[in-house]
């Protein structure tokens, strides 16, 4: 008999379950979620909407691709052995990479879909861990690799995982109209942000890029249950965004690693093109 309260695999949002195609073209869609489509224009619509039944497909499509997506035990088999040896093989860094994405996805979600629009904290606090051990094995941090990978081994046990899991289970998702308003008061954090991209840090600007990552997970749930060029188009441009701050940020992120810059004290300015395509995103989107 278990001795947990609540057994993620039994979860509600497992049924109906969806296609193996679906899941494959949603994690597509993830794995594409930063790489830039520059002569992509920006479509007409871009705070699309979507009803009660897309909503609830949109979260209960993520909550299928972490829970059937990623095998726990051989995830932490991976983590033990990357921890343990503080390196790890192409393959085990993809693999590594590929868990990272569905979890990472699914905190998105979380905030994206429903009534919180906020990262459940043990969800958040466990996806933060994977980007910290994933970049201390990058960059050949053996003590970092070592002391992250056995957090990430012991968190993601059955003892402690459904700690995890049940909250993102039990949350209710939200309607349209709180939907909307969310991102609508999302597009007004970035309009506040863009101001100061002449002279930014490491910290505001990825403030900025955790945004437009959440849009674009938004978009790419939206169109895979409701595929349309249009969503594709708006993907794209965003995806765009997201591929240029991430680029840029992975220098900051090493600067910080060197100690030669200071993620949240020094100010720099960002690529030009980067605010020009976050204006015209922002023109272009209602009030």
């Amino acid at each position: 008999m278990p001795i947990f309260p609540f057994r993620p695999s039994a979860s509600r949002r497992s049924t109906p379950a969806f296609p193996q195609k679906m899941l494959d073209t949603v994690f597509e869609h993830v794995l594409l979620d930063d790489v830039p489509h520059p002569d992509t224009p920006l479509p007409d619509d871009v705070l699309p909407t979507c009803d009660m039944a897309e909503i609830k497909d949109g979260y209960n499509l993520c909550w299928q691709l972490l829970e059937h997506g990623v095998d726990r035990k051989a995830f932490r088999r991976l983590i033990l052995k990357i921890a343990l040896s503080g390196k790890a093989s192409e393959d085990e860094q993809l693999a590594f990479k590929y868990a990272r994405a569905k979890f990472k996805h699914m905190r998105f979600a979380c905030a994206n879909f429903t009534r919180h629009h906020r990262y459940p904290i043990l969800l958040h606090l466990i996806t933060i861990v994977m980007g910290n051990m994933q970049d201390a094995f990058k960059n050949h941090q053996r003590r970092a690799t070592l002391t992250n990978g056995l957090i990430l081994w012991v968190a993601l046990s059955p003892a402690y995982y459904w700690l995890i899991a049940a909250p993102i289970a039990l949350w209710k998702e939200d309607n349209t109209a709180g939907i909307i308003a969310y991102q609508k008061k999302e597009n007004a954090k970035l309009a506040k942000l863009i101001r100061t991209l002449d002279a930014t840090t490491g910290h505001e600007f990825h403030v900025m890029r955790k945004i437009i990552s959440r849009r674009v997970a938004f978009n790419d749930t939206l169109r895979t249950i409701r595929p349309s060029q249009k969503l594709d188009q708006l993907s794209e441009y965003l995806a765009t965004i997201n591929g240029l701050m991430g680029d840029f940020h992975d220098g900051l992120i090493e600067k910080k690693l060197e100690g030669t810059q200071d993620y949240r004290r020094d100010r720099f300015q960002s690529p030009e093109e980067i605010p020009q395509r976050l204006q015209a995103f922002l023109k272009r989107c209602p009030r």
